[in-house]
């Protein structure tokens, strides 16, 4: 049981200042995915400046995921606090700086302002001489953001965790809503080819009838059917409905030759209970039934495949976030569910721990404009420390 006393220690030596100047310094280090280094750096610096010794794993040289552990001192569960440090390219994005409450540039909300928050978290019990009963872990991951990033410092830290290098009992990512966010459609990026074995011959050879460019208005008829089909089925009462759309469809190089190959990309979106091999299925039966009715080969890709993740809604961590905002806030944070996919898809599927997100918002992200709220800083590192002694146990 955490008492009174002890709560008001911890969020006591949670300085805002102190909090945001960090965040905007970790902000104006440049980390694209790629070339991370100075951000992994960074986070190293920032765990030993408050206490924490970092290790270093690295992936190649000058890209390594950086974490620490402040172990426990009983039986209590175990929780890892995740974020990457990589960023999408900086671009015209606003600059770094501070402009009232507001702590500004790339990174500011995805997500170097969540991974400096659970540091300032674990650095309050650490200053109040807290112990907890159950082991923390702190980890900033490399390539993240796609395409530019394959993953590499997730599937990492997959891998570490399945070698039980790592125990954690619960993984806590620390971007998205400030709201439990515990459950996420899968996703996978389709691409539907079409090839006609004439190859790319002048058109006058070949009727309109028989050009394969008419397999394009074949094939969005037949996902327009299965669009219609799956929106009248019943959704994900947190992440929503089954998804299908196009984003991308190409064919020809030349107004007079044939365009002897039709690629149409999209993405498919499927809530829990369904996986991958269903949905290659499904693409590759419209894909059969639209090339021979135009004679063409078909083929059908899923790239980028993530399986849908859920975490019980009665899951301690979730509860303890629950009773933490209730405290803070007076109302227990929403459980959401999102149609996006992140991280959270990988481990939950890959390892078998449960995971949920909690951030300080989901506005600004990949925008130009980017930006994080002084006051949200300052209360996701208060959830963070208050979530923390409820669920570890002190």
């Amino acid at each position: 049981m955490v008492s009174e006393l002890i709560r008001r220690k911890v969020l006591a030596e949670i300085d805002e200042e102190t909090l945001a100047g960090d965040c905007l310094d970790f902000v104006a280090v440049k980390s694209e995915t790629g070339a991370e280094g100075p951000g992994a750096e960074f986070f190293a610096g920032l765990l030993r400046q408050n206490g924490l010794e970092p290790a270093y794993d690295e992936i190649e040289p000058g890209r390594a995921n950086v974490g620490t552990r402040l172990a426990g001192v009983g039986d209590g569960p175990c929780l890892l606090f995740n974020g990457h440090v990589d960023t999408i390219p900086e671009g015209d994005c606003i600059a770094p700086g501070r402009a009232g409450e507001w702590v500004t540039g790339r990174g500011a909300e995805d997500m170097k302002g969540g991974l400096t928050a659970m540091i300032h978290a674990v650095r309050a019990i650490i200053r109040c001489g807290v112990k907890l009963k159950g082991d923390v872990w702190l980890t900033g991951v490399v390539g993240h953001e796609a395409p530019a990033g394959k993953k590499e410092g997730p599937l990492r830290l997959i891998e570490r965790i399945n070698q039980r290098a790592i125990r954690p009992d619960a993984i806590l990512i620390v971007e998205g809503p400030a709201a439990i966010w515990t459950a996420s459609l899968g996703c996978a990026m389709f691409r539907i080819t079409m090839a006609d074995d004439r190859g790319p011959i002048h058109t006058i050879k070949v009727p309109f009838q028989s050009n394969p460019i008419r397999a394009v208005a074949t094939l969005l008829k037949k996902l327009d059917g299965l669009e219609e089909q799956i929106s009248a089925e019943p959704g994900h009462p947190l992440a929503g409905r089954d998804q299908v759309n196009v984003g991308m469809v190409s064919a020809g190089d030349y107004p007079n030759r044939l365009p002897a190959r039709v690629v149409v990309t999209g993405t498919r979106r499927w809530t829990p209970g369904h996986d991958a091999k269903e949905i290659l299925e499904e693409l590759s039966l419209i894909c059969d039934e639209t090339a021979r009715l135009h004679g063409l080969r078909g083929t059908v890709e899923l790239q980028g495949t993530r399986e849908p993740f859920e975490t019980s809604s009665a899951h301690p961590l979730v509860k303890s976030l629950q009773i933490t905002g209730e405290r803070l806030t007076g109302r227990a944070p929403e459980i959401v569910g999102m149609g996006l996919v992140g991280d959270a898809n990988l481990y939950v599927n890959e390892t078998g721990v449960p995971a949920v997100y909690y951030g300080p918002a989901h506005e600004t992200a990949h925008s130009d404009l980017e930006r994080i709220n002084v006051k949200q800083l300052v209360h996701i590192t208060q959830m963070y420390a208050l979530a923390t002694l409820e669920y570890c146990g002190v």
